[in-house]
């Protein structure tokens, strides 16, 4: 329906039908000529549009002049007035009491009386309670008895009594009910508001073609004109008679028998002294609607005239099926009632941050939608999403995406601002566009990743807003959407997850992203970890990231071995640096704050932990010493709380007694068939001693020592043999190197050696050479 405004009229009583005459006279009839000497025509009377007098927004403009300019301009007309001889004063010396008025459905306002009010507060006072222009009022007593010029002996008191004609017909005396200059403003721009309020009621009508007299005398004939407007029907109305081309010729001068002067000299002195009668905007909105058919097109009759005083200078007028609003920046269009025009309603119509429509209503868009243009953006309306405006950044992205026949579709819901760091955010049926002074305007699609957004509670959670339009055509089907505080990615095989910016983001990129080994996130982020650690899952390993070791990936072979292994709960903990290839014979490593993960084809994966193994095992040259690489990881438990861990080349054993010590060779093979450390020998208790005489090579353990020479590895275990042995100089002496491991014999024990045998008698203890 059409906008509602505040001068819109109420049904009241048939009023009385009244006119007045345009004589300096009350009983003069129209013909008289009631211009002033001191005039000189100015306005070119063949511009007179007997149709179209004056617009409507000129005529009801209640704001075109303040008190002040009134004053002014009464001041400037009379500056060389004198008062009468009998004392009446010039109009700019008038004052008068005056008595409250209150609003009464056909004048709106009210009129507050007030004690010896100069003329021009008059004016502009009824002015604003009748919503009628103070030029018109001006002109008013202008043609009807001279007051804004006259001087001296054409002041009378009869003059001010009916000042504007109002209640004085051509063929009967003036009604004293209307006596009184402030009674005459009042009635009469009441008497024109009543016309406007009851068109139907009165003899001229706007919009229509009127049968109008030239002049009193009926004998002058007739002539018929379409009126166009209110203004002008209320004219006729008020001063019956259109003037003939004698009387318009005559300029402020006498025409001929017929002439009439009323009407001729409302026009001449507006235009004279205001200028043009007609209002851009009211003639904009009456081309306007001329071109769209007028009351016989989509818009239908007018009901209502031209209002102008709208923000910056606008015009409107409602018709029985929309509206015209005009302004000097936007032009005239038509507003069709229905959603578009009841959406820019509740937005408050021109004054909103859409202001006035640039464009009439463009329907026959995509799902039957329609949408309007206006200064500020545009009105949109589907049957699916209502009607809903956008402009700005907003606007600007959303067309750049084809409108409405782009993914996001129409949109669901007028923009909405105020939220975080200055952002504002309009839905669409497929998605929603955000823009911010930081990051400019993003579309966020209907999807798992808007989902996802939701879920960390959109530009309020860690992600904050989208820096960056969803991108698509990723490997594997996949897509991206960047945010600023991360990006959050969606893949047929690992779902949606988000990377949130920081270290383990900075890891993966460095990676290569999707593209690289890790390919996808498979899991959201996890924090809290052990020492306020963080870690994140991807299709082919993980990163895990400590204030203490930066951010690193663990794949492959490692990351299941470091899995299994606790991750970063185990022993491990978590990983120093990236996995490191090109080791001897195809071998990586990885290192942990526990300790190191090593791969190789032989051996496989193994942890080598971080303690006193780990390091006798560096001090051999890690994989590439004799020991190579670990082929078990380290046991624990052992005898004496011991440890121990098996390389392709040896072991490496430890106790808190002895530390720890590789085996390897010959000796590892015999130690180990003897118990290992759980046999007879124990730990090492340090490493193999080579260069002995004739090449042997030793190795000490709890239990004894371990010799190797060229004939073979023995065991000389901890005892009264050893002890005779070694008296005799070990190797060195005269028994040389043991051939042989401790045996039984009847006495007791005996060990063979190079040079002899020795033999231990259990019965007495003692050694003896056999």
């Amino acid at each position: 329906m059409s906008r509602l405004v505040t001068w819109a009229r109420r049904a009241l009583p048939i009023a009385l039908a009244v006119c007045t005459v345009a004589a300096l006279l009350s009983t003069s009839s129209d013909t008289t000529t009631p211009a002033t000497p001191e005039l000189e025509l100015a306005a070119d009377t063949s511009q007179f549009d007997a149709g179209n007098i004056i617009s409507d927004a000129m005529f009801f403009d209640a704001g075109a002049m303040t008190p002040e300019q009134i004053s002014a301009f009464i001041n400037a007309k009379g500056a060389k007035c004198v008062p009468a001889p009998d004392g009446t004063p010039c109009l700019k010396d008038y004052r008068q009491d005056t008595f409250t008025r209150v609003a009464d459905g056909i004048c709106d306002g009210t009129y507050h009386g007030a004690g010896a009010e100069w003329a021009a507060q008059i004016i502009w006072k009824v002015a604003q309670a009748c919503s009628i222009s103070p030029r018109v009022l001006l002109v008013l007593l202008q043609k009807e008895q001279a007051l804004v010029t006259a001087s001296g002996s054409r002041l009378t008191p009869r003059r001010y009594e009916i000042a504007a004609g109002m209640g004085c017909p051509d063929n009967a005396a003036c009604d004293s009910q209307y006596y009184g200059f402030y009674n005459q403003v009042y009635a009469a721009a009441r008497q024109y508001q009543r016309y406007a309020t009851y068109p139907t009621r009165y003899a001229y009508r706007a919009g229509a073609n009127n049968t109008i007299q030239w002049d009193v005398e009926t004998s002058c004939g007739t002539s018929v004109v379409h009126i166009r407007n209110q203004a002008t029907a209320g004219l006729y109305n008020y001063t019956p008679y259109r003037p003939n081309a004698a009387s318009l010729a005559a300029g402020y001068g006498t025409g001929n028998s017929c002439s009439s002067y009323g009407n001729r000299n409302f026009w001449l002195y507006f235009t004279d002294w205001f200028g043009s009668t007609q209002s851009p905007g009211g003639d904009a909105i009456l081309s306007a609607y001329a071109a769209r058919g007028g009351a016989g097109g989509a818009l239908g009759p007018s009901t209502s005239w031209v209002r102008c005083g709208l923000v910056f200078g606008g015009c409107l007028q409602n018709y029985q099926n929309g509206s015209i609003y005009w302004s000097p920046g936007s032009g005239a269009y038509a507003i069709t009632n229905g959603p578009l025009a009841d959406g820019w309603g509740a937005l408050r119509w021109e004054q909103s941050l859409l202001g006035y429509p640039t464009g009439d209503q463009r329907c026959g868009l995509k799902d039957d939608g329609c949408v309007q243009s206006f200064q500020g953006g545009d009105m949109y309306w589907s049957p699916g999403s209502g009607a809903q405006w956008l402009g700005g950044p907003i606007g600007a992205t959303w067309a750049a995406q084809r409108w409405e026949q782009g993914p996001l579709g129409y949109p669901t819901a007028d923009q909405r601002c105020g939220l975080e760091d200055g952002g504002c955010l309009q839905q669409f049926q497929g998605g929603t566009i955000y823009t911010t002074p930081a990051t400019g305007t993003r579309t966020l699609l209907n999807g798992p990743i808007a989902d996802a957004w939701g879920a960390q509670r959109w530009e309020q959670g860690p992600l904050g807003y989208p820096t960056a339009d969803q991108r698509c055509g990723l490997k594997d089907g996949g897509c991206l959407q960047q945010f600023q505080g991360g990006t959050i990615y969606t893949a047929p095989a690992t779902g949606t997850r988000t990377v949130l910016s920081g270290p383990i983001a900075d890891a993966w990129g460095a990676q290569k992203w999707e593209q690289g080994l890790l390919g996808y996130p498979a899991t959201d982020q996890r924090c809290g970890l052990r020492d306020g650690g963080c870690s994140q899952t991807f299709q082919g390993g993980s990163i895990s990231w400590s204030p203490a070791t930066g951010a690193h990936a663990v794949a492959g072979a490692v990351q299941t071995t470091w899995t299994a292994q606790g991750a970063e709960s185990g022993p491990l903990g978590y990983p120093r640096g990236p996995q490191v290839c090109g080791l001897k014979d195809g071998g990586c490593l990885q290192q942990f704050q526990g300790g190191t993960i090593y791969t190789a084809p032989a051996t496989g994966t193994r942890t080598v932990l971080s303690g006193p193994i780990a390091d006798a095992w560096g001090a051999q040259k890690w994989e590439r010493g004799l020991l190579g690489y670990p082929a078990t990881d380290q046991r624990c438990g052992l005898r004496d709380g011991g440890c121990s861990q098996t390389f392709l080349g040896g072991s490496i054993s430890w106790s808190p007694a002895t530390g720890a010590h590789a085996v390897a060779g010959a000796v590892q093979t015999t130690w180990t068939a003897q118990g290992a450390e759980s046999g007879p020998l124990g730990y090492p208790r340090g490493p193999q001693v080579c260069g002995l005489v004739r090449g042997g090579c030793l190795q000490q353990f709890q239990g004894g020592t371990m010799y190797t020479t060229t004939t073979g590895t023995r065991t000389l275990l901890n005892g009264p043999i050893a002890n005779a042995w070694a008296a005799q100089k070990w190797e060195q002496g005269s028994l040389g190197y043991p051939t042989s491991d401790a045996y039984a014999v009847a006495q007791g024990t005996a060990q063979d050696f190079e040079g002899g045998r020795l033999i231990l008698d259990r019965s007495t203890g003692q050694v003896s050479r056999g």
